[in-house]
This record gives C-alpha cells, structure tokens and sequence, in this order.
C-alpha cells in the first residue's frame, strides 16, 4: 500500500475514489486502470494504508451493492472484512491482506454498477451524519465495533446462498465503518442493530437446524 495516500473524508470521496468514470481514477503511477478493473489490494491503496474504517467500508459498500450476488462474493467479502477488522482490533498501522485475496479483481463495468447503485444512499448519509456520541467510536469503545464486524463477517461464508442476508449484514458493517471514520456514533448504533438482527436471524437457523 501507499503509506501517504490520503484516505477519503466521506462516502461519496470514497464512491469517487473507485469510480472508472473519475478522471482521478483513471491510469496512474503504480495502479491498474481503472477503466480496466481493479483488484482488491487496488481499491485499498486508493484509500489509504492507515485508515481501516475507510478499508472496512470498500467490502462491505460492495457486499451492500447488487454485486454480492456474483458466485463466493459474499466468502470473498467475509474474509476480507475478516482480516482488516483483526488487523485494526490487534492497533496494527498498516493493513496487509493475503495474496489469494489482494489479486481478487472486479471489471469496471463492475465497479461503475456499484458506484452507481451505491451514490444516493451514500450522498444522504454524509449529508446527515456529524461528530455525535464520539466517546462510542474512540478507543477502546471501538473494539467493541470491530468485535462485532468479525463475528457477523465470519458467517457469510456458511450462508452464501441467502445474498439479500449478506447484502443487509453488510449493510450493517458499512454502517459501523464509516461511523468509525467519521466519528458518528449514532450511526454506530445504527450499524449495531443491523448487526444485531442479523445475529439473530442466524442463531434462528441454526436453533432451526439443531
């Protein structure tokens, strides 16, 4: 990763930062272009190597698009989400992920159909949301959140066959990381419902299973 890439300050600096239609994101130095697809461990150098609430938001932003009905997306997700939120919870400075999980591409066709579905609900989150309950989102009451995010990322690989609970999980993730990165914390209370209902809908499974 690029350790003096500056990590984006919203949802939409972060959408505009994976979007092949931005000038920005076109051909540069060191990255594949975006035009032509971007793998897992480009999409992260763009947002920065420090900043793992903007790293948490890239997998699950595209869990929450309709791309997470693409074949082991979800398993892929997960495991991604899995290994920068045990990164971030161990106070690691810089995020590495495996390789079999950084060459992992998406096309730019891909990628400009999540940007796409992604830009409204984005565009009123950053609208609405402020520094509120900040004490929620700093140390170590942020573990808390991470914690969390490991135990719901780390079932969608078992539920791979129900996309609209990894969509909505992943939802709540992308939730609990932006409020990490914007210092929100009654959007981390949100995201903790989402997860919590979640959880719930998964020990009801496994109740049912069992």
């Amino acid at each position: 990763m690029t350790p003096d890439q500056v990590a984006p300050r919203s949802l939409t600096g972060l959408l505009d930062t994976l979007d092949p239609e931005n000038p920005a994101t076109g051909a540069e130095h060191r990255h594949h272009d975006a035009h032509e697809g971007l793998t897992i461990q480009d999409m992260l150098d763009r947002v920065g190597a420090r900043s793992f609430g903007a790293a948490l938001l890239v997998p699950s932003l595209i869990l929450v698009s309709p791309l997470s009905i693409i074949p082991l997306m979800p398993t892929i997700g997960g495991l991604v989400i899995l290994t920068i939120s045990i990164q971030a919870f161990f106070g690691r400075d810089h995020l590495w992920l495996p390789g079999f999980l950084a060459t992992r591409r998406l096309s730019g066709a891909q990628l400009k159909r999540a940007v796409n579905y992604l830009r409204k609900p984005a565009a009123w989150l950053d609208r609405n949301s402020r520094h509120r309950l900040r004490f929620l989102s700093a140390s170590p009451m942020d573990r808390i959140a991470l914690l969390a995010v490991m135990v719901v990322a780390a079932t969608w690989p078992f539920l791979e066959i129900l996309p609209m609970f990894t969509s909505i999980s992943a939802g709540g993730v992308a939730l609990i990381a932006f409020a990490l990165m914007v210092r929100d914390g009654f959007v981390l209370i949100a995201g903790y419902t989402v997860l919590g209902l979640s959880l719930a809908v998964v020990a009801a499974l496994i109740s049912g299973i069992f």
